[in-house]
């Protein structure tokens, strides 16, 4: 693609010296305006001329790489705002575990779902041992504020 930029740009430029140099000589009168009409013509070949070429230019392959890319920061996107997500929820969990008296630290893995929309696929506790009678209570808290069954909680005594 930039080829074909350059090329014009080259061919372009050549021609417009070339008619600058024989307009230069022309003088004037009528011979001046044939020139002119020639550097015209010369200036309109120099753009097209290489244009002819482009139809075999291999646009599918730079369709492809631009998909390539836009589907590279798609997924980075993706993946931002899934840890932006986890990290916001982790938070909030551990906030409201520590008003009800718990002392943990919650970690969540974001997971994409059947129906392509992003939910939480696994919450881990990290729980201190004065909270290991009470982890029932965790384990529902938990289920409540983030809608995470007790099946897809993993707690590991720190």
């Amino acid at each position: 693609m930039t080829e074909l930029f350059s090329t014009i740009l080259l061919r372009v430029t050549l021609a417009g010296a070339a008619s600058a140099v024989a307009l230069r000589i022309a003088g004037g009168g009528t011979m001046r305006e044939v020139v002119k009409l020639a550097a015209g013509l010369l200036m309109l070949l120099a753009l097209l001329q290489p244009l002819r070429g482009a139809e075999r230019y291999n646009w599918t392959s730079e369709i492809g790489a631009a998909q390539t890319d836009i589907d590279a920061i798609e997924q980075q996107n993706i993946q931002t705002t899934m840890s932006t997500l986890a990290a916001t929820i982790a938070d909030t969990a551990e906030q409201r575990a520590a008003a009800e008296g718990f002392d943990c630290s919650v970690h969540v893995e974001m997971a994409k779902g059947a129906d392509g929309l992003l939910q939480i696929g696994r919450l881990t506790v990290y729980y201190s041992a004065r909270d290991a009678e009470r982890l029932p209570a965790l384990q529902q808290l938990l289920a409540q504020e983030c809608g995470v069954p007790a099946d897809r909680q993993e707690l590991i005594r720190r």
